[in-house]
C-alpha cells in the first residue's frame, strides 16, 4: 500500500514541475469589415509579427521601401536615414558627418525605382538627394516664386513620379502638395483638401454682410499629413480628421479624387497609407488603434493590430509614423513610441484570402476558386468565402448553387444576377403552365365573384349583419373615395369588434412583410429579426398620431371623438394594406435591376397614407383645407415633443434602475 501511495505522490509532483503548452494566440485581435451588414467580425489572424529591429534608432519618423525591398527610415534625432535589410540587419546609414551630405531633423524618405534617395531634410529647409550607396548627389530648396510668398520651405515628406518630379508636403501647409520639376523650378501647388463648410459657417454667410464676414477667420482645409505613390503613378494623400471624409484621396496626374473624397472607415486618425502590389491599402490609424486593410475601390477589409503608447510587449505599437509593404505583402512600420522598426508577415489564411481578394478584383474568378475553398475550409463563416464562391459558382453556370451563397454573403446585388437567370430558366421552360394559370386564376375571381353576389342577391345576409359588412367594405372605398367614405366613418357607429378587426389584419399584413419579403428588398437574417422592435417601431407612430392629434384638435375646436379619431386612423391605413400584398408578391418576383417598380409604388403607398391622414383630419374634425394643414403641422410637433419627453423619461428610468440595481449588488456583497 506504501508502495502505491509512493509512486502516486511522484505522479502528482511531476505533473505540477512539466511545463505548460505555450500559447500561440496573438496579443490583437483581427476583424473583417462585412459592408453588405456594415459590421465588424472577429476571424482568425491574417497577419503576425514577424520582428521588431532597432538599429539605435534616436526617433523613426518615417519609412519607405524600396523596389529592392530594402527599408529605408528617417531618423529624426539622429539626423540621418538608416537602411535594412529583409532580416532587419543593419546595411548602411545615409547622411555625411559634416558639409552638403550632412541632415538635420530628417522628417521623410522616398526611394525611386532607380534607387535615387530622397530626403525631406527638414532643418536644413531643403530635398537632399543620395545615391543608392548613400553619396550625396544635390539638395532643392525653396523655389523663387513669388506664389510661395512668405511661407516657410520645411519639407516633412515627400514622393517622386516616374519623370523626377517631386510632390512635397511642407510642414502644416494648407495649400496641398508643393511641385516642383526635376530641376527644383516651383510648377505649383497640387491636391489640397478642401475647406469643411460647417452648419456654423453657413450661418454666418446668411446673417452676417461682406464687411462682417472679412472680419471672420476663414475656414482653412486641413494640411495633408502623408503622401504616397502607387505602381501605376496614382498619388495618395493622408489627411487626420473628419471622421474619416477624405482621410485617403486617390489622385490622378490632374489631382483628381478618384475616391471622391469618400468617407474612410477607421480613417479618422491616419498617419500613413501603403499600396500594394495588388493595389491594396494599408494605413495605420492612431484613433481606431489599429492596423487596417482596404480594397482598391478604399472599401474595408480587415482591422488588426493594437497601438498602446505604454507598450513593452512585442508586436504592439507604440506610436506608429510611417507603413510600407515590401514585394512579399510584409508589413513594415516605423515606430517612434518604442524607437523600432515592426515587420508583419501573412499567415496562410492571410496569404490566401488576399490572394483571393486580388484574383477576384481582377474578375478572375476560375483562378480564385482554390484560394476561396482553402478559406473556406479555415474559416466558414468568413462572408467573403461566400460571396467569392458564389460569384465563381455564378461564372459557372451554377445559379442555384450561387444564389444561396450569395444569400450566405448578404450580397444582394450578386444573389440578383443569379436570381434573375434563375427565373429567366424558369419561365423559358414553363411559360405556358404560367399563362395557362394566370388565365385560369382570373377567370376563376371574376366569375367566383360573380356567382357570390348571384348567391347573395338570392340569399342576402340577416339584417344585423348588413351595417358590419357595410363597415368592412368601406375599407376599401375609403382608399379611393377618402371624403365620403370619412363621413360615413363619422356619421356611422362602427362595432369595435371591426375597428380591432381591421387593425388585427393592418398587423397581420406588416408581419408577413417583416418574415415574406423577398431577399433582395429585405436582406436580413429572419432568426436575428427582433419582432417586438419591428411591430414597436410600426405602431407606436401611429398610436402616438392619435393622441396627438385627438390632444391638438381638441385644442383647437375640432368636433372629432377620440373613438372617431381611432376608427378613422384605422381606415386611414387601407393603402398599406392594398399596396402591402402586391408588393410582397412583387418583392420575392422581381430583380434589381426591376427594384424601380418596388420603389415607385412605395413611394405612392407613403404619398396615399399621408393624404388619407390627412383627409381624415379635415373630415373627422370638421376644419378648412387651411386650418388642416395648421393642425396637421402642430399635430406632427407634438408628435416629436411626446417622442422626446418619452426618450427622457426612459433614460432617467434607465439610471434610477441601474442605481438601485447597483445598491442591491453591492448590499449583497457586502453582507
Amino acid at each position: 500500500m506504501k508502495k502505491w501511495l509512493s509512486m502516486a505522490l511522484i505522479g502528482l509532483i511531476a505533473l505540477t514541475v512539466l511545463p505548460k503548452a505555450a500559447s500561440a494566440s496573438l496579443p490583437y485581435w483581427t476583424a473583417y469589415y462585412d459592408s453588405n451588414q456594415s459590421n465588424w467580425f472577429q476571424i482568425q489572424p491574417i497577419y503576425r509579427p514577424a520582428g521588431a529591429y532597432s538599429a539605435d534608432f534616436g526617433e523613426p519618423v518615417d519609412l519607405d521601401v524600396a523596389s529592392d525591398d530594402k527599408v529605408y527610415i528617417a531618423d529624426k534625432k539622429q539626423n540621418r536615414i538608416v537602411v535594412l535589410d529583409q532580416d532587419g540587419s543593419l546595411l548602411r546609414t545615409i547622411g555625411e558627418e559634416e558639409g552638403s551630405g550632412q541632415l538635420s531633423s530628417p522628417e521623410g524618405v522616398f526611394v525611386t525605382p532607380e534607387h535615387a534617395v530622397y530626403v525631406a531634410d527638414s532643418g536644413n529647409q531643403r530635398i537632399a538627394v543620395f545615391n543608392q550607396n548613400g553619396v550625396f548627389q544635390r539638395d532643392f530648396k525653396k523655389p523663387d516664386t513669388p506664389l510661395m510668398g512668405s511661407e516657410h520651405f520645411v519639407p516633412v515628406k515627400l514622393i517622386v513620379d516616374r519623370r523626377g518630379v517631386m510632390y512635397i508636403q511642407l510642414n502644416s501647409s494648407y495649400q496641398g502638395l508643393v511641385r516642383l520639376n526635376p530641376q527644383g523650378e516651383f510648377m505649383g501647388y497640387f491636391g489640397a483638401n478642401k475647406a469643411d463648410q460647417s452648419m456654423l459657417n453657413w450661418l454666418k454667410k446668411l446673417v452676417l454682410n461682406k464687411d462682417q464676414l472679412a472680419k471672420e477667420k476663414a475656414a482653412l482645409p486641413k494640411p495633408i499629413t502623408n503622401v504616397s505613390l502607387d505602381k501605376d503613378g496614382f498619388i495618395y494623400t493622408s489627411t487626420a480628421g473628419g471622421e474619416g471624409k477624405g482621410a485617403i484621396r486617390k489622385l490622378n496626374a490632374g489631382g483628381v479624387d478618384i475616391f471622391k473624397n469618400k468617407t474612410l472607415e477607421n480613417g479618422h486618425g491616419i498617419v500613413d497609407v501603403a499600396i500594394d502590389a495588388d493595389a491594396f491599402l494599408y494605413n495605420i490609424d492612431l484613433d481606431s488603434m489599429h492596423i487596417n486593410l482596404y480594397d482598391r475601390n478604399g472599401e474595408a477589409m480587415f482591422e488588426f493590430g493594437l497601438v498602446s503608447k505604454d507598450t513593452q510587449q512585442y508586436g504592439i505599437l507604440g506610436y506608429p509614423t510611417g507603413i510600407g509593404v515590401d514585394s512579399h505583402h510584409a508589413i513594415w512600420i516605423s515606430d517612434s513610441g518604442t524607437n523600432t522598426v515592426h515587420k508583419y508577415v501573412r499567415t496562410d489564411l492571410g496569404q490566401d484570402v488576399l490572394k483571393a481578394l486580388a484574383l477576384y478584383a481582377d474578375g478572375k474568378y476560375e483562378q480564385s476558386k482554390p484560394y476561396w475553398e482553402a478559406v473556406y475550409a479555415r474559416n466558414d463563416m468568413y462572408n467573403g468565402t461566400f460571396q467569392g464562391l458564389g460569384k465563381v459558382l455564378l461564372h459557372e453556370g451554377r445559379n442555384d448553387e450561387a444564389l444561396m451563397f450569395m444569400k450566405a454573403a448578404f450580397d444582394t446585388e450578386g444573389y440578383s444576377k443569379a436570381f434573375w437567370k434563375l427565373r429567366l430558366d424558369w419561365l423559358q421552360n414553363h411559360f405556358m403552365i404560367l399563362i395557362s394559370s394566370l388565365v385560369g386564376g382570373g377567370l376563376f375571381l371574376h366569375f367566383g365573384i360573380r356567382g357570390l353576389r348571384a348567391y347573395l342577391r338570392k340569399r342576402p345576409l340577416s339584417e344585423r349583419w348588413q351595417q358590419p359588412l357595410a363597415d368592412l367594405k368601406n375599407f376599401s372605398y375609403v382608399m379611393f373615395h377618402p371624403y365620403e367614405g370619412f363621413y360615413r366613418i363619422k356619421e356611422a357607429r362602427i362595432a369595435s369588434w371591426i375597428t380591432i378587426a381591421l387593425l388585427f389584419l393592418v398587423l397581420t399584413i406588416k408581419l408577413c412583410t417583416i418574415y415574406w419579403t423577398g431577399f433582395l428588398f429585405h436582406p436580413v437574417e429572419l432568426s436575428e429579426v427582433n419582432l417586438l422592435k419591428e411591430m414597436g417601431l410600426f405602431m407606436i407612430p401611429w398610436i402616438t398620431w392619435i393622441v396627438a392629434n385627438y390632444l391638438v384638435c381638441s385644442v383647437k375646436d375640432g368636433e372629432g371623438k377620440f373613438r372617431e379619431v381611432i376608427q378613422g386612423s384605422v381606415y386611414a391605413l387601407s393603402p398599406y394594406v392594398f399596396f402591402s400584398i402586391p408588393l410582397l408578391l412583387l418583392s420575392n418576383i422581381v430583380s434589381l435591376d426591376e427594384a424601380i417598380v418596388i420603389h415607385v409604388m412605395n413611394m405612392v403607398m407613403v404619398l396615399w397614407l399621408l393624404s388619407m391622414f390627412f383627409v381624415m383630419t379635415q373630415v373627422i374634425h370638421n376644419f378648412e383645407f387651411v386650418e388642416t394643414i395648421k393642425n396637421s403641422a402642430v399635430t406632427v410637433f407634438a408628435i416629436l415633443t411626446i417622442w422626446m419627453f418619452g426618450f427622457i423619461i426612459f433614460g432617467l428610468s434607465f439610471n434610477l434602475y441601474d442605481f438601485f440595481y447597483e445598491l442591491y449588488k453591492e448590499v449583497n456583497i457586502n453582507l
